[in-house]
């Protein structure tokens, strides 16, 4: 999304601040539309408060001057939700394991049948 001067200072005014992307920010982000031009330079926007990195639309909400959205406590910080999310996989994999102990897998019989569809022993004449 490129912004223009105008478009910045508004966004500003509602607490958002940018900064200079990085090129790992500019590859990772920009499929998530975090990543702002202005003057023709990749930015990332931050809210002063939470320290979230902004998308097009939520920017886009900033400079129409509608007030920002406060995101729940749990999801302020991104490094926390993903450390949430693997302590949670941790524990599923804790759980599944344990419930295996002494579990035996049955299979079913196989077909011991001839080909043909006949059995040893009923073999007919022709007549």
């Amino acid at each position: 999304m490129e912004l223009t001067p105008e478009m910045v200072r508004a966004a500003e005014a509602q607490g958002c601040h940018f900064t200079p992307a990085t090129t790992e920010q500019v590859a990772r982000l920009t499929m998530q539309r975090r990543i702002f031009l202005i003057d023709g330079e990749p930015h990332v926007a931050m809210r002063e408060k939470t320290g979230v990195m902004e998308t097009h639309g939520a920017v886009a909400r900033l400079i129409a001057g509608e007030p920002p959205e406060t995101p729940p406590a749990e999801a302020a910080s991104m490094q926390q939700a993903a450390a949430e999310d693997a302590q949670a996989a941790l524990e599923l994999a804790k759980q599944s394991t344990a419930g295996r102990g002494g579990a035996q897998v049955l299979r079913g019989r196989r077909n011991t049948r001839r080909p043909g569809g006949m059995s040893r022993g009923t073999a007919t004449r022709g007549g």
